[in-house]
């Protein structure tokens, strides 16, 4: 099977960081099998040729076959974990991602997350592991206010929905890692992602994948709102390089956003953008009643400054993103 992102697993695992923290340790991940789990993964599988002797143990819900170096389990994280191997680091991935799930399975949204998040920590305290790293999202903001976010930003939900599950979750999953930090001094640090993508053989539901697919399938976009929000994205290199800066150089107890640079477009310009890649164009079909599980959020624009300060650079902008994802589609 061709690997689409080999280059990428390789500029990232190239990069000037202390790697020597996980040389010979065991790093478990959630979430393996996922877009950026996957990716992850290959970067540790690229170390290991030099030597790292890194060992891999990835859960999902669908096993696969191990390989050399990474040990593929099929297992609910909402179910505690019954491993032999302990593990030096605990990377928590796994989550209901996509609007369709939101709506779809709203209850299970906010177990997979809650749970989960609480089965990994209670591992990694009992394995008295050196680092719990949770992947949070954008979503725990909700509604910016005109600015990008940084991270002491409190945020703006309406949780009276169910859609708010999602981002309540994400926020109560945080605060757990806090509360295990100082309960138990368990050393715990928070990637926030903005909205990413990539190239995904799993079915993606969020917009710009949506997008992505009309355009290589040939055919018009379909934008299902006005296209005015303002949103952070970022290529799913870029956040995987992000991952492994706060990971290995992030502070203990912090959270820092992960994003590409602003380029000041909003989704109907990136709608029009991707439509262009394959000479189509963007039509409207916007129902306001049917759209359960899509972000109520009009302005979510990330500040990065933060994760910057700790030496992290995108390679790619927002665009150039976008076109690598439809070029991997088209030839694959």
């Amino acid at each position: 099977m061709k690997d689409m992102y080999a280059e990428e697993a390789a500029a990232i695992a190239a990069l000037d960081l202390p790697w020597e923290k996980l040389k010979n340790k065991t790093v478990l991940i959630s979430g393996g099998t996922g877009l950026i789990g996957s990716l992850f993964i290959s970067v540790l599988k690229q170390r290991n040729l030099s030597g790292d002797g890194i060992s891999v143990v990835s859960l999902s819900r669908t096993a696969r076959e191990s390989v050399e170096g990474v040990e593929y389990l099929a297992h609910d994280v909402a179910q505690p974990l019954c491993l032999e191997k302990r593990a030096d680091f605990v990377v928590h991935l796994a989550s209901n991602t996509h609007p369709k799930q939101y709506s779809a399975d709203p209850v299970g949204t906010i177990t997979t997350n809650i749970f989960g998040c609480y089965n990994l920590l209670e591992a990694a305290k009992e394995w008295h592991s050196e680092r719990f790293l949770l992947a949070s999202s954008v979503e725990i903001y909700g509604e910016g206010e005109g600015e990008p976010m940084k991270e002491d930003y409190c945020g703006k939900i309406d949780c009276n929905t169910s859609r708010a599950g999602y981002n309540e979750s994400k926020r109560l999953s945080e605060s757990l890692c806090q509360s295990y930090r100082a309960q138990y001094g368990l050393d715990c640090v928070v990637a926030r992602f903005s909205r990413c993508f990539g190239y995904d053989k799993k079915q993606d539901t969020k917009a710009i994948a949506q997008f992505l697919a009309k355009a290589v399938a040939g055919e018009d976009i379909v934008l299902k709102s006005e296209g005015k929000q303002e949103f952070s994205y970022c290529y799913v290199a870029d956040a995987v390089a992000g991952l492994f800066y706060v990971l290995l150089k992030g502070a203990d107890g912090e959270a820092y956003n992960i994003a590409e640079e602003y380029e000041g477009l909003n989704l109907g310009d990136y709608a029009r953008l991707i439509a262009s890649f394959a000479g189509k164009k963007v039509v409207f079909d916007f129902d306001p009643k049917n759209n359960l599980g899509v972000s109520k959020a009009s302005y979510a624009v990330l500040d990065t400054g933060k994760i910057k300060a700790l030496g992290y650079r995108p390679r790619y902008t927002v665009s150039e993103g976008l076109r690598a994802t439809y070029e991997k589609y088209k030839n694959a």
